[in-house]
């Protein structure tokens, strides 16, 4: 729950987790979208959220990394860099160096991250105080959703959790001890729910993908958003099938049947 002292908005930052290592696809976060690097277009549609006081890349040590730290700087984004592998202490050790009181996590495999979701959670959660907040169910699958954690239940989660909680899915301790955090949930907005559609990129399939998506989106200063995407995909379903056989990881599926241990969420 938030520690700020009453009467002042807790700081929230959004962090943006990526690194060129990718056991499918590496080098993802570089992929062009529309002639501009996969996390650069991430970056920028994240900024443009309500809400934030600061995005930041949370990037890991590793030298082959620092072409994502130049892309970020670039743009005129923070930079972090720290664990290659464990995460989760890669979140916690990010929001003690920006002072996030309040983390919006953001994978860098999903560019099309809603925005308008990621507004309406981080004031859902700042209003209840809550320490973790999501929207539960297969959603999760499209690769469009953010979450928001505050520090002080990450370090937690890290002091508590064992080594396989540390891994990419950041808040599966949290998912696996719903009763000692302040969970909040939400629906995606109306008319935005589509778990056929898979808007991540992890193997070549979701690039081709997200390629025509941008092509048919793209525009000098235009912020593409999820709803178009879904609208392209629902006008042309030929398109969703360039990469609809693909399974989803078995991380995200586990994250899925979990939410069904949390009040609230979709049984």
């Amino acid at each position: 729950m938030s520690t700020a002292p009453r009467g002042r908005r807790p700081r929230v930052v959004a962090l943006v987790s990526a690194r060129m290592a990718s056991s499918r696809y590496p080098g993802k976060a570089l992929v062009p979208l529309a002639g501009r690097p996969l996390l650069a277009v991430l970056l920028e549609r994240v900024a443009s959220a309500r809400g934030l006081d600061a995005v930041v890349l949370a990037t890991s040590n590793n030298r082959e990394n620092d072409v994502l730290a130049w892309v970020a700087a670039d743009g005129g984004f923070g930079v972090f860099r720290g664990d290659e592998d464990d995460v989760l202490r890669r979140h916690v050790e990010c929001a003690h160096a920006t002072g996030a009181e309040h983390v919006v996590r953001v994978t860098g495999d999903n560019p099309l991250t809603d925005i308008e979701t990621l507004e309406h959670l981080v004031g859902l959660h700042l209003a209840g105080g809550a320490d973790y907040t999501y929207v539960p169910g297969d959603a999760l699958l499209m690769g469009i959703l953010p979450e928001v954690v505050s520090a002080e239940a990450l370090e937690r989660s890290w002091h508590r959790g064992e080594a396989r909680h540390r891994s990419e899915l950041v808040t599966l301790y949290i998912k696996e001890h719903p009763a000692e955090f302040k969970i909040r949930t939400a629906e995606l907005p109306a008319g935005l729910y589509r778990p056929q559609y898979r808007l991540t990129v992890d193997e070549a399939e979701d690039v081709a993908l997200m390629q025509g998506l941008f092509d048919r989106l793209a525009a000098p200063g235009k912020i593409v958003t999820a709803r178009e995407a879904v609208v392209v995909l629902d006008r042309e379903p030929e398109l969703a099938l360039v990469n609809g056989h693909l399974r989803h990881k078995a991380a995200n599926l586990r994250s899925v049947e979990l939410d069904g241990r949390i009040a609230g969420a979709p049984r």
